[in-house]
């Protein structure tokens, strides 16, 4: 059987086990991918938070139970934002709206939470200055995997709204609000807020929570010093102090022996009042952070204790004193760890392990090394790893040594995880593939699902990989194990480059290895910034163009490990960046391969000079470049050959067929509605005038590419238009054509024209006809039609009338307009009260009985005519009289009726 809700599953497994026909009853994890939710602000940019803590991977224990609630004390929530709406708890005891108190909780219609500072039912914001909480909600429990905005720690846990304070500047009503989530059932309190000063009142307030099994969670205090802060500082509080990227203090955050956890508060991107988002910094953050993190857990083992909760927060987070060598010991027992104090939650369950693991890089070449990385949860107790093709092929332990592969080919590796409850194996097949060294290879230290992010210290202290305040000059990747060996070139992905000089350059540079850090030189090239703008721009908005460098030369490295990037130069307005890995895990599953040098003679921090791991200058992320180099590659080069003028509307063929070394053409060509076409020679219609840019990156049978580019100049097409004083005429009529748009004009056919090359020609023609115009404004012509119609055709007269038959003084209706193109009425009557009529549709009276003629004479506009004539009847008054045409009956002799 499938559970919904994992934290009734100790429950139904000991119901079950209660029946007599159930021989046994355990639990079986559901066993599903790596759950990414696909909340769009879901990232290692906006939510570099939930990845340093490893949610992403403790979902896969769990996600949140709607069951279990997490109160959010403080100066409101916006319980209609669209990313908190659908886990707002709702009292299941209150009737909306009847003014009773129906749950016995002391609240009145406390339906959707509460207002203690005025009490009243109403949670939300009294104004855009009460924008704390909201923002605390979101961190703790936003709606996540529903397609909006943000994901949370707390990933379905429900969120109880207590608003606390009656001023947006301080929360007046805290612990009245501790009470209130307390008699509603909470099963975990945040508390972002509190002062210095400490009560008896406040503790007994607490405690009454802990008696009641509800986990507290407080901020320790936004002054960066060590004194207590309450209620972080109350016994039976979980303290959390904030950090910040790389596991560093946050430069605000309290300190001090009396902190229990840390957790992320700096940059914190989250839900605020009006329906948006937003970034806040603050140990406020950072404990809504934990708070989810309890709602988690309690999702998972809804039986455990405040005790229980803190221990598997505590007890499983990463040690950050590497990071903060100022303040050991003072920033609790480190900071949090999703998956670690999930996997804690899983022991209590007696479940099954489930194995895991990703290795990096897994697409290399030959003599190239694997890390590979245990994720496996449930608490494993033994790990057996086989490595096809890898030496060593075999490893028992969690932390296998890297692993080299000396043969070309694809290769499956597998991990198999047990403990006392049974055992799990993964097995990945062809996850790693080796290269031959044929020259179609590139090496890089990225996976395939590093995303290409710019990374900035902040603002104003530039860029991670490029230009920043510590003053690099030369910034590079190592990669190892791959010589010796010949490059012939490397793309780079920079996605900042700006000079306000057009001379402006820098150096990529190739280095050998000395000791572990860039010895020799064996290559400098300059690019002018420039060129770097010009790729950064790339084809569209947000897209870019690798910048890829092709070595005049092949570059013999001698050294197994080699270094590739560039010399920066601190001049006015320049501006370079290359994209880094987002990878920001502190578990060491990626080797940080990306280095500084600092020039002692510029160097601004006072570091000493030297080359420097750059993850150690930023605590203890693991960074890579976006830098690929081409091992013993003759690059392609694309060439366009020269395009002539075209005119807007035209087909212009393009042609990159002398391009060397070149297997694939892709274009990117602008003026036109389909800018990307293939091949070598693509025929293509430029839609808009203008001078346009056309790119063509040509590509050899490896994939590596050459771009060049050209420019085509679109001149506009002339709108030629055409009128006529006339579309239809009659046989030897005229009709005035006049032509405009253009600066000159050319008609055709030339019969029945009075001239072909003016602008306004008189047609005559003896037969319906068709006519061009051309119009050109140079070097672009336009043509367009116009068709004059000679109407030969004869009127048909026809009509109907409304009798033919009558009595004197009786009237007949005339209906000619039937009558098939005409234009004029001529009507000629006999012996009606009118002889004759123009109208379409007379009317005529007969006042004396006889036969009469009636005949209509048509004619069109053309002069033709026809004709039509019937008879008119009218009868005898004594017809009329009798109803008879005549006599029909006589007497004779005396027969009668009597």
């Amino acid at each position: 059987m499938t559970l919904a809700d994992a934290a009734g599953t100790e429950e139904v497994i000991r119901k079950l086990n209660s029946y007599p026909s159930v021989e046994y009853a355990e639990p079986v994890e559901l066993l599903k991918k790596t759950l990414t939710p696909n909340d769009p602000d879901f990232n290692s940019t906006d939510q570099w938070c939930l990845f340093q803590i490893n949610a992403e991977t403790a979902w896969n224990l769990g996600t949140g139970s709607s069951s279990i609630v997490v109160a959010i004390v403080d100066d409101a929530v916006e319980i209609t934002h669209d990313d908190l709406s659908p886990v707002i708890w709702t009292n299941p005891g209150e009737i909306a709206g009847n003014g009773v108190d129906d749950d016995g909780n002391g609240y009145v219609d406390d339906v959707d939470g509460f207002d203690v500072a005025n009490n009243d039912n109403d949670p939300n914001p009294d104004g855009p200055a009460y924008d704390h909480g909201t923002h605390v909600a979101g961190i703790a429990g936003a709606a996540t995997n529903n397609a909006t905005g943000v994901a949370s720690i707390g990933f379905g846990v429900s969120l109880m709204a207590v608003k606390s304070t009656n001023s947006a500047s301080v929360v007046s009503h805290g612990y009245d609000g501790v009470v209130y989530a307390v008699n509603s059932g909470a099963d975990v309190i945040n508390m972002s807020w509190g002062g210095s000063g400490s009560s008896t009142t406040a503790q007994s307030i607490i405690d009454f929570a802990y008696a009641n099994g509800v986990t507290c969670i407080a901020a320790a205090g936004n002054d960066d010093v060590s004194t207590q802060f309450y209620p972080a500082a109350y016994n039976h509080v979980i303290s959390v102090a904030s950090s910040t990227f790389g596991d560093s203090k946050s430069g605000f955050s309290n300190y001090g022996s009396w902190i229990d956890i840390t957790a992320p508060g700096s940059a914190i991107w989250s839900t605020v009042p009006g329906n948006t988002y937003d970034f806040k910094q603050g140990t406020s953050m950072a404990s809504p952070m934990v708070a989810g993190l309890a709602g988690l857990i309690l999702s998972l083992n809804s039986g455990l204790n405040p005790d229980d909760v803190e221990n598997c927060i505590r007890s499983t987070a990463d040690n950050i004193d590497g990071s903060n060598p100022s303040y050991v010991g003072q920033l609790g027992d480190g900071r949090i760890n999703a998956l670690a104090a999930m996997n804690c939650v899983s022991a209590t369950l007696n479940w099954s392990p489930v194995a895991d693991f990703n290795g990096a890089p897994t697409n290399i070449v030959v003599g190239q090394s694997v890390n590979f990385t245990d994720l496996s949860y449930h608490n494993p107790t033994s790990w057996d790893w086989t490595f096809t093709g890898g030496t060593p092929s075999t490893h028992t332990g969690p932390t296998p040594p890297a692993i080299t592969y000396s043969t070309a080919g694809s290769y499956t590796v597998e991990l198999t995880v047990t403990n006392a409850n049974g055992s799990d194996t993964k097995t990945e097949t062809a996850y790693i593939t080796v290269n031959a060294l044929t020259g179609c290879d590139t090496v890089s230290n990225t996976i395939p699902s590093d995303a290409n992010y710019t990374w900035t210290w902040g603002a104003v202290n530039g860029y991670i990989g490029g230009h920043n305040f510590i003053h690099p000059q030369y910034i590079c990747d190592k990669y190892s194990g791959l010589g010796s060996t010949n490059l012939m070139g490397a793309d780079f992905y920079f996605t900042q480059g700006e000079t306000s000089d057009p001379t402006a350059y820098i150096t990529i540079m190739v280095w050998e290895d000395a000791g572990g850090s860039p010895g020799t030189v064996v290559y400098t090239e300059d690019v002018l910034i420039d060129e770097i703008e010009a790729n950064v721009a790339g084809p569209g908005p947000g897209s870019f163009y690798i910048t890829q460098v092709n070595f005049d030369a092949p570059v013999f490295v001698s050294t197994s490990d080699f270094y590739v990037g560039y010399e920066l130069f601190y001049a006015a307005g320049d501006t370079v960046n290359c994209a880094l890995t987002d990878d920001l895990t502190s578990d060491l599953s990626r080797n940080n391969t990306m280095m500084y040098y600092i020039n002692p003679a510029d160097d601004p921090l006072g570091l000493g000079g030297g080359w420097y791991q750059t993850g150690g200058e930023i605590g203890t992320a693991e960074w890579s470049m976006h830098i690929y180099p081409r091992i013993t590659q003759t690059p392609p080069t694309a060439v366009i050959a020269p395009v002539v003028s075209a005119c807007e509307g035209t087909y212009v063929d393009f042609d990159g067929s002398s391009s060397p070394n070149a297997f694939n053409w892709e274009w990117a060509i602008n003026g036109t509605s389909t800018p990307y076409p293939t091949g070598s020679n693509p025929s293509v219609l430029m839609s808009s005038a203008g001078t346009h840019m056309v790119y063509l990156a040509a590509y050899n049978s490896c994939g590596f590419y050459h771009i060049d580019s050209a420019a085509v100049i679109v001149s506009p097409t002339p709108d030629v238009s055409v009128t006529s004083s006339n579309d239809t005429i009659c046989p030897g009529g005229a009709s005035n054509l006049s032509a405009s748009g253009a600066t000159s004009f050319t008609w055709s056919p030339a019969s029945g024209l009075s001239c072909t090359s003016c602008p306004a020609p008189v047609a005559t023609p003896s037969i319906t006809t068709t006519y061009s115009v051309t119009g050109t404004t140079a070097p672009c012509s336009a043509t367009t039609y116009v068709t004059i119609e000679v109407d030969d055709s004869a009127p048909t007269a026809d009509f109907i009338s409304s009798g033919d038959t009558i009595c004197p003084g009786e009237v007949i209706n005339y209906n000619g307009a039937i009558s098939v193109g005409a234009s004029l009425y001529e009507w000629t009557f006999v012996g009606g009260d009118i002889s004759s009529s123009s109208s379409a549709n007379p009317t005529v009276v007969y006042n004396t009985d006889g036969t009469y003629s009636t005949q209509l004479l048509v004619e069109n506009s053309c002069g033709q005519i026809d004709t039509k004539s019937t008879s008119v009847v009218v009868k005898t008054p004594m017809e009329c009289a009798t109803g008879a045409e005549g006599p029909s009956a006589s007497l004779s002799g005396m027969d009668a009726y009597v």
